[in-house]
This record gives C-alpha cells, structure tokens and sequence, in this order.
C-alpha cells in the first residue's frame, strides 16, 4: 500500500450529531456505508479460520443459553462425577485419586482465565475436551500436577515447593523418554502437546521467558511433524490451546508468532457477515471512512473484526446469552495471527492503531489474572508508539480515535498517570476540543472503535473522571 497522504499540521478532526461534516466528509461515509452495506454476507454460515472446511455454525445458535453437549474425543470416555468422588477411577500407579480433584480445580481455575465467564459457554471440568488426558497419560498427569502446584507457590517469590519440583523432575523424565523413542507416535502425541503446553504455562508464571520460547520452538516442530496445525484434532480443542501458547509467547517477546505464517487470510472473519446489527452514528460511519482512506485494508480488517466482537460481547453480556468457546477461539486466532504479523514501522498512526488493536485484544482474549503486568513488553510498545503519534505533525485524525488511543492506554496500564503526564495532557485536550461533557457521551464515541464495557469500563470511567476533573480545576469551575 501507498504511504497515506496526511494534511499539515497536528489537529483533532471533530465530528459530534450537531456538526455538518464538509462535502467531501458526507461523500466518505456514503461511499463507506454502500460499501460495507453490500459487502454482508446475509445469513452465512461461520467457517473456522484456521481450517475452512471446518464449518462453526451459526452464531445465533452459539449465543444459546445451554451448553452444547460435548463430542467424543478419545476412546477413553470421560468419567461421570459421583459427587466429588474420583476414587472410581482406575488410575496410573502412583496416582491417587485426591489429585485429580485438584486437576479439575485447575481446569475450573484456567477456564476462568481464558474464557471470560461473563460471555461464554460454561462447560463442566469433566467434560471438557481433554479431561480424559489426565487419566490416560501419565506424563501428562505429572505436568497438570506440577502445574497445579506452580500456581499454589507462586506467591513464595517465585519459588517452588518440594512438591512441585517432584513432579517436575517426573514430567521431564517421563517426557525425555518418549522424545528418545524410536517410534514418534507418543512423541508427537495429543498428550505430548499438552505437556509442553503446560510446560510453557508455567514459565510464563514464573517468568522465566527463555524458557517459554524454548517450549514454544519444541511445540511448533511437533506440530509440523504432525501436518501443521490444520493437522490438529479440533475436536478437543487441541487447535486453539496450541495458538494460545504462540500467541501468547509473541505478546510476551515482541516476535512474530512462529506458526500459521504461510497461511494468514488478511480478509474480515465476522465483520462482514451481518451477525449483529449495531450503530454508533455519527462517529463509526466517519472513522472507518477515515480509515478506509489512510490504512492499510489487513489493518482495517482486523479492526473491523474487533470491533463486531465487541459489540457482540455487549449484547452477550446485556443479554446473559452466552457465546461457543469455539467461536471465541477463532475470533481470537483470525485477529491477534493478523495483528501479530504485520508491522508499519515507518507510518506512527498505523504502528499505533496496529499495537492498540494488540493491547485491547489482549484485555478481551489473553487475560492473566493470576499476574499484574503479564504483557510488559506490549505495554511499553503501547506507550512508545502513542509518544511517537504524539509527537507526529503531520497526521489529522478523529477525535472517537484519539479518545481511544488515550483511554486504551489508561485502561491497560491500571495505574493513575500524573496529571502531568503527556497522556493525561492528550486526553484532557481531546476532550475538550471535541465538546464531551460527560462519561455517556464518551462512552457512545469509544464504543464505535473497540470498547467491551465489562472489561473496560472498570478503568476506562475512572480515567475519564479524573480528566473532567483536571479541567474544571483549569477552568476555575
């Protein structure tokens, strides 16, 4: 794409219901809303986007509010709770059934922090796709274990216990055997994946990101040993936990995702299929024929496809309909490999949208409660890439972007900025240039980028807040 041609001179381009937008402004959006009118797919089935052939389903029947029943995924079945009893279970020697009770209250812990309860489907541990490792593998048994008790001790500095290091010591040895085998079968194994899934989980938790990206490196040549991802059982979920793992290593390191490289599509996954029928007039009609006109269309596109999802999660969420984790996985694959693999280093608008479109996904898909700061590097991206906007003298850009750009930065970081803090300085501007009065008449305008209120409203209002106050103290209110 050609380099966008900006107007001189650093200023808000203001567009609010009692303004006339210029001939030229009026002509965009017209041209923006034909477009994307006939762009809609009417009632199209949702295909997966890592494996097309696979087809979703409807999102009107994935937004049900009873959980689907679950396919069979293994020969070994998965077993039905008698109360809280396992002690049914015929387990491998060395295992007692107690631990798997505390497995399952590790899969009820990691099912909070990746899908967002608030929204999607809620499955019972039991019956989750890939409970039936836990007794069929003994490796893998070890590496939940060791797991489990990694997220127990991580409040000891980082330590781990006595406990936690047996079982380490277990899962590498058992797991250095397979490796070792002639026949690569178990090797590259569904129960493999899982142990260097786990692996990498838990030195993420404890920092240690040498080690993430050596486990990372290992998954990605199992999985091309085992035909790519593509390859993969997608029904156990086997697809989404793997592009988890890199995805989360690439937010992590700063480094392009090491899978799925070749085989990107850069078109919208959800945008264009007419799955929600939301409006935020007059602001959505103008931004995206601003963006139409100075981005590039693979940015665009995973903007697009960010914003439908939230406005889906809102809906959810205001309905207390809940969404497929299948399809909350392939949201989050079809935008975070795009956003992940591309890179405008030499245009600061475009670098920024592309590093705010990383750092609000990552609140929506890639949340770690159990740590503070979990993407650090993505965060000083964040902030670096919005400076180098700042300081830009030659870009115009509306003002439902730079509200955005301004509040994302707050919402991410958590933290009161000084008031003297360039970012607060940009925000107040923006909102007093711009005419906004109060947190409803923000919100609508945030709402027309990428804003899920039950995620964002938390930070983004108090910030917004603090910013009303700051200028009404400048005012001598």
């Amino acid at each position: 794409m050609s380099k966008p041609q900006y107007a001189a001179g650093f200023h808000f381009v203001v567009s609010t219901p009692t303004q006339t937008q210029d001939k030229h402004a009026r002509k965009a959006i017209r041209s923006h809303a034909t477009k994307a009118g006939g762009a809609r797919q009417q009632g199209a089935k949702l295909r997966s986007w890592i494996s097309p052939n696979r087809e979703l389903g409807s999102l009107k029947l994935a937004m049900s509010d009873k959980a689907p029943t679950p396919a069979s995924t293994l020969s070994i079945s998965s077993p039905r709770r008698i109360g809280s009893d396992f002690s049914g279970l015929q387990l491998p020697l060395g295992i007692e059934s107690h631990m798997i009770q505390e497995l399952v209250k590790l899969i009820d812990i990691n099912k909070h922090g990746v899908y967002p309860y608030e929204i999607c489907l809620n499955v019972h541990p039991v019956e989750r796709g890939w409970f039936p490792y836990m007794i069929s593998d003994l490796c893998c048994l070890h590496s939940m274990m060791f797991s489990i008790q990694a997220f127990t001790d991580r409040g000891s500095h980082n330590q781990l216990s006595r406990r936690a290091c047996l079982h380490y010591a277990k899962t590498l040895q058992l797991l250095q055997a397979r490796l070792n085998e002639l026949d690569q079968t178990v090797a590259t194994s569904d129960t493999t994946i899982m142990v260097v899934v786990l692996l990498a989980s838990v030195a993420e938790l404890m920092e240690d990101y040498a080690t993430v990206g050596s486990h990372i490196k290992g998954l990605e040549k199992i999985v091309n040993l085992r035909g790519g991802v593509k390859g993969l059982n997608t029904h156990n979920n086997m697809q989404a936990k793997i592009c988890r793992a890199d995805l989360a290593y690439a937010l992590l390191s700063g480094q392009q995702p090491r899978l799925l490289r070749d085989e990107i599509q850069w078109s919208c996954f959800i945008a264009d299929r007419d799955l929600i029928q939301c409006s935020h007039q007059p602001h959505d009609a103008y931004v995206h024929a601003f963006l139409e006109a100075t981005v590039d269309k693979r940015l665009h596109n995973a903007l697009r496809d960010l914003h439908t999802f939230s406005c889906i999660s809102n809906l959810a969420y205001q309905t207390t309909r809940k969404l497929s984790p299948d399809i909350y996985n392939e949201v989050m694959t079809s935008i975070l490999y795009r956003l992940t693999n591309l890179s405008f280093e030499s245009d600061p608008l475009q670098e920024a949208l592309r590093v705010g479109l990383l750092a609000v996904s990552s609140t929506i898909f890639m949340q770690r409660q159990f740590m503070e700061h979990p993407y650090g590097h993505l965060l000083n991206l964040h902030r670096k890439s919005l400076l180098r906007l700042r300081e830009s003298t030659d870009i115009d850009i509306p003002v439902p972007i730079v509200l955005w750009f301004t509040m994302l930065l707050h919402v991410v970081e958590n933290r009161e900025p000084s008031p003297l803090d360039w970012l607060s300085v940009w925000l107040d501007e923006v909102i007093y240039c711009a005419g906004i009065d109060s947190w409803p008449q923000a919100h609508d305008i945030l709402r027309s980028m990428v804003w899920v209120n039950f995620v964002h409203d938390r930070c983004g209002m108090p910030a917004f807040e603090a910013a009303m106050l700051r200028l009404e103290r400048g005012a001598g209110i």
